[in-house]
């Protein structure tokens, strides 16, 4: 049997332990003081590595492509096929395209210049969103695996994405575009030496 008794009016309670028949007693003392937190150690200065330009160019590129065909479209059923609503309408559908394309053209242009990335020995953080921002750090002892993906799209602008997966499930994964091949192999070949030290330790 034992018996705890904890004074939890207190920063400091004594705690009482029955261990044996004979009631012999082992008294441990635990504290839990409030801490200041302007005393707390700081996070060391972080320089991050911005991506790739080509990316912001891929990107408005194809945004571009997109309204254009949009529009075209919209263009083609008012004025050849004559399409009932858009023969009176089509005109306001049109600007509507137009605002949305410079829109997305201007958060896809400010938004490239908050993306971000950096690797230290333990983690690898990339920093990304406009409007909402956030940071994400991926402990290394917390990968699985991670990959570098071309696809064709990238292949255009010489880019590639490197993709670290974590136990935590694909919430949980990290996807950084917008870097080189060779860069994106290197960082993918030092987190897997370093997952592999990692478990060693």
């Amino acid at each position: 049997m034992r018996q705890y008794i904890l004074n939890y009016l207190g920063v400091r309670s004594t705690i009482y332990m029955q261990e044996a028949p004979n009631k012999q007693f082992a008294e441990i003392e635990f504290s839990n003081h409030q801490l200041d937190e302007t005393t707390l150690p700081r996070v060391a200065y972080i320089e991050y590595s911005p991506l790739e330009k080509n990316l912001l160019k891929a990107n408005l590129i194809w945004t571009t492509l997109f309204f254009t065909i949009g529009i075209a479209i919209v263009l083609f059923l008012q004025y050849v096929i004559k399409l009932d609503g858009l023969v009176n309408y089509g005109n306001w559908v049109l600007l509507g395209l137009m605002a949305l394309f410079i829109l997305s053209a201007t958060i896809t242009y400010f938004g490239f210049f908050k993306k971000s990335y950096a690797i230290r020995e333990k983690d690898i953080i990339f920093n990304t969103g406009l409007f909402w921002r956030s940071s994400t750090a991926i402990p290394f002892n917390r990968v699985q695996h991670c990959e570098v993906s071309i696809g064709p799209i990238d292949r255009m602008f010489d880019l590639s994405e490197l993709k670290v997966f974590t136990a935590g499930g694909s919430n949980s994964d990290l996807k950084i575009e917008g870097l080189r091949p060779d860069t994106a192999n290197r960082l993918k070949d030092y987190i897997v030496n370093k997952t592999g030290i990692d478990e060693e330790e």
